[in-house]
């Protein structure tokens, strides 16, 4: 559970905080000095939180079935759902998520024609075993959204 003091910080005081907050974080080209910052930052478990909310966020999004988000990313119904709420006002982390979705289909969707092309069991000239593994890639994805 966070601790926080039960003394409320004045709005104008907070807004300036939230500023360096993102001067720290937000303004970072090279992700291994964003990590540096992260670890120093954040606790082991504090991150794995918040690499999970973001995760719920990004495969509801997605679509998937909440029963398979619980299974994949060990989380409980209770939490998917609270999350659901946050994806339907469609601001904030989940606006930005839909855009990079957007972008990963246009991706899936080259990734597709390529199977049918080149890799599809069956097709003359196509290994097999590598055809198989790409298509149970693809159906795993398409299920977990992972």
């Amino acid at each position: 559970m966070v601790q926080l003091s039960k003394h409320k910080l004045p709005k104008e005081i907070l807004t300036k905080l939230l500023g360096l907050f993102f001067e720290t974080l937000g303004k970072r080209n090279n992700k291994d000095e964003f990590q540096e910052i992260i670890n120093d930052l954040f606790s082991e478990t504090e991150q794995i939180m918040i690499i999970k909310r973001i995760a719920i966020i990004y495969l509801l999004l997605k679509d998937i079935d909440n029963s398979a988000i619980s299974s994949s990313l060990k989380v409980s119904l209770a939490t998917i759902c609270k999350f659901s709420f946050l994806v339907k006002k469609d601001k904030g982390i989940a606006k930005y998520l839909k855009n990079r979705l957007f972008k990963e289909k246009i991706v899936d969707f080259f990734d597709d024609i390529f199977y049918e092309l080149f890799a599809r069991p069956g097709k003359s000239g196509t290994n097999w075993k590598i055809g198989w593994q790409y298509k149970l890639e693809m159906e795993r994805k398409k299920q977990t959204g992972l």
